[in-house]
This record gives C-alpha cells, sequence and structure tokens, in this order.
C-alpha cells in the first residue's frame, strides 16, 4: 500500500506536522488531551487531514472507528457502540467513539446517537468526522464542538509533497499534481509515491475519456438536453474515477462561473461534487454566451 509506512516513511506523527489548519488542530488537540474536549463534529473537505488527526491525537487513548457509508444505519454495530460507551474510562482519559463519512448517517440513527451523546457523558465523548456539516442534525450540533477546516493551499501541498519524497519529484510533475488535486492532499500524496516509485502510475486527467464527453455536449441552448448531458457525463465520470472539476475546467477554461464554482467546491461544510456540477451547468446553460 503506498500510504504505508514503508512506501511513506515520514507520513507525520505528531499533531504539529500535519500541513494546514496549523492552530485548529493544536488547539482541538490540546483541549482532547486534557480530556477538556465536548463532543466532536468535524468538517472539511477531503484530503484535509482529518482522519490523520484523529489517529494521531487519539493514540493514547481507548477508541473505535465506524466507517458510516457502510454502516449509513449502524444496525450492526449498535451493541457494540453502547457497550464500549460504557466503560470505564482508563487511565481517567474518556473513550472516543469515531463515526468517520457521518454525513451518511440517516436521521433516525442520529437520533439514536443523541440520546447516547447525553447518557454516556460522563465516560465517552464521540467525534462526527464529514464533508457535509449541514447533514449533521441540530440535537448532535447543539451537543457537540461544530469544528471546520479547509483544503491545504497548493504551496501546502507542494510543501508536503516534497518534504514526504524527499525532493525527489520533478517540480514540474509535482505542480501537475497539485494542480489536478483540487486540495485534496490525501489525493495529491498517493499520486506523487505513485510517482516516486514507478513513473508510469501518474498519468494526470483522462483527457481522451473528457474530450469525448465534452463533444456530445447540446449545441442548443435547451435546458433539458444539458441536464440530460449533465447526468450522463457525471455518471461516467464517476464510473472512470475522473475529477468533475476536470470536465468544467477544460470544457469552460478560464469561465468565471466554473472558477467560482471550482472555489466553492473546498467550501468549509460544503455542498457535493454533483450538486455544484449540476448548478455550474446550469449556469453555463442560463448566462454564458
Amino acid at each position: 500500500m503506498l500510504d504505508s509506512i514503508k512506501y511513506d516513511p515520514l507520513a507525520p506523527k505528531r499533531i504539529e506536522d500535519i500541513v494546514g489548519n496549523t492552530e485548529v488542530w493544536t488547539s482541538t488537540a490540546l483541549s482532547i488531551s486534557n480530556n477538556l474536549s465536548p463532543h466532536i463534529v468535524l468538517v472539511g473537505p477531503a484530503g484535509c487531514g482529518k482522519s490523520l488527526f484523529m489517529r494521531i491525537v487519539l493514540a493514547s487513548f481507548a477508541y473505535i472507528v465506524i466507517d458510516c457509508t457502510a454502516n449509513f444505519g449502524l444496525r450492526d454495530v449498535r451493541d457494540t457502540i453502547r457497550n464500549f460507551a460504557r466503560g470505564v474510562r482508563p487511565n481517567g482519559n474518556y473513550r472516543w467513539i469515531v463515526f468517520e463519512h457521518a454525513d451518511s448517517l440517516t436521521a433516525d440513527t442520529q437520533a439514536f446517537l443523541r440520546r447516547m451523546l447525553e447518557t454516556t457523558s460522563n465516560t465517552t465523548r464521540f467525534m462526527f468526522i464529514c464533508k457535509d456539516g449541514g447533514a449533521i442534525t441540530e440535537p448532535v450540533v447543539s451537543r457537540a464542538s461544530f469544528i471546520t477546516v479547509s483544503a491545504p493551499n497548493d504551496t501546502e501541498c507542494t510543501f508536503e509533497i516534497q518534504r514526504r519524497t524527499k525532493f525527489a519529484l520533478d517540480a514540474g510533475l509535482v505542480a501537475s499534481i497539485v494542480q489536478y488535486s483540487y486540495g485534496n492532499l490525501r489525493s495529491a500524496l498517493l499520486n506523487s509515491l505513485a510517482a516516486l516509485h514507478d513513473t508510469s502510475q501518474y498519468r494526470g486527467p483522462d483527457y481522451a475519456t473528457i474530450s469525448e464527453l465534452l463533444r456530445k455536449r447540446p449545441i442548443d441552448k435547451d435546458s433539458g438536453k444539458w441536464m440530460e448531458w449533465a447526468i450522463t457525463a457525471e455518471q461516467e465520470a464517476r464510473f472512470k474515477g475522473i475529477d468533475l472539476r476536470d470536465i468544467l475546467r477544460i470544457g469552460w477554461n478560464l469561465n468565471p462561473i466554473v472558477a467560482n464554482t471550482c472555489a466553492t467546491w473546498s467550501r468549509l461544510g460544503g455542498t457535493s461534487p454533483r450538486t455544484l456540477f449540476f448548478d455550474c451547468i446550469y449556469k453555463l446553460n442560463a448566462f454564458d454566451e
């Protein structure tokens, strides 16, 4: 695995080594380490270091991690959660239950967890990690600290890639990887490590597929045809692993509507990329000449 210690020996092992959002990570880690933290809703775009922070800061705590993409109803793990939350505090430290991709949780599931936030607060803290803060219900948010982090900027991404690869990669290749990672440092690092160990692994955007999708765009302003094209393009992009922003930027280079939409992609608490893609296509069809 490219993200293993063998291939990535310089991965951060301390909170201060995490790139970007330094003040947020430091203050939150201090609160957790001193057992002063309330429950946490941690919101930020993909690849900004949320899961990395969680693994480092909770290394000395008793904790379990639930992947909510596979357990959005928590049907198979509710007893596990209950039993773990009711355990004693080892060495006086809180137990932590972490829900990754918590924006996948249903409203009913969050209602179940909301009750546990109250009944087990003497022994356990809950951390909800997500990209869309709006998917977390108000009863949960009101009982937690809502913490937002942003995507690392290009300079931070470039520095971290160079550090983790010991400056072994060509600067032009690093710049290209950073450009098409769109602030997702995890993605940028995986591509960089792949390029470091096998230069044939990184190929950048799939220009051939994107060009074929763009060729099928409607020639008139019929909004129905444009939405039909957008749906087909989104499905094809998802199947081929293509970033929707590449379709927008290659198809409408330097268009301000596209630039604003791509900037919104990593907005704190953000909207889903699929929603933004369709919204952008609608605006291009309505306003762009």
